[in-house]
């Protein structure tokens, strides 16, 4: 039986993914932000770690990181309303080891945490196929991205990153090439229409 540590900024969703874990695993905390997940995993250990990607605090590359370095044992499963490939794609970079879509939960979830249990990186039918269809843009890239869809200047974004500007730039100039648009506001709406906020 393994130990679990849930984190969802909604409620329901927590209790009701600890309802369906406790069946056959030990929950042994719940978390409603990124800060509070940190310390229930610290403090706990776990074996495993369900975790929403969009709640309060959430930075997908620090989080998942910090969450390896503080328990490297635990596998990680990430929880999404997003089935964007490059949001799944950076969680994958990032560590995740199972990514499961929260309007699947039900009847993935408990799949999807005996596969990662077991080592194995797990993705839901639905979501490969859509990450085989998507063009690529990497983790980093994907960063910035969200980064400056949020109104954040080259500066500004390579601060936050602790990067240059220039790297800024050319990620800029190689996300319009490789999605074929013609100009850094079309990659500001290409974001906005993918989510990637």
């Amino acid at each position: 039986m393994a130990t679990v540590v849930i984190a969802d900024d909604h409620q329901i969703v927590s209790e009701g993914i600890a309802r369906l874990v406790d069946l056959t695993h030990q929950v042994v905390g719940i978390g409603v932000d990124a800060t509070e997940l940190l310390q229930l995993v610290k403090q706990h250990q776990p074996d495993l770690i369900i975790t929403d990607i969009s709640m309060p605090g959430m930075q997908l590359n620090t989080t998942l990181s910090l969450l390896k370095r503080n328990c490297e044992k635990a596998k990680v499963v990430c929880l999404s309303m997003h089935d964007e490939p490059e949001i799944v794609k950076a969680a994958f970079e990032y560590g995740a080891d199972g990514y499961v879509l929260k309007h699947q939960a039900g009847f993935e979830l408990a799949k999807t945490i005996e596969k990662v249990l077991a080592g194995e990186k797990y993705v839901p039918e639905e979501l490969k196929n859509i990450i085989e269809k998507s063009t690529e843009l990497t983790a980093r890239q994907l960063d910035i991205l969200k980064l400056l869809a949020q109104g954040l200047s080259a500066k500004k974004v390579a601060l936050e990153l602790n990067i240059s500007s220039k790297t800024v730039e050319y990620h800029k100039y190689k996300m319009i090439e490789a999605l074929e648009l013609k100009s850094a506001s079309e990659l500001i709406a290409y974001a906005h229409s993918r989510n990637l906020l």
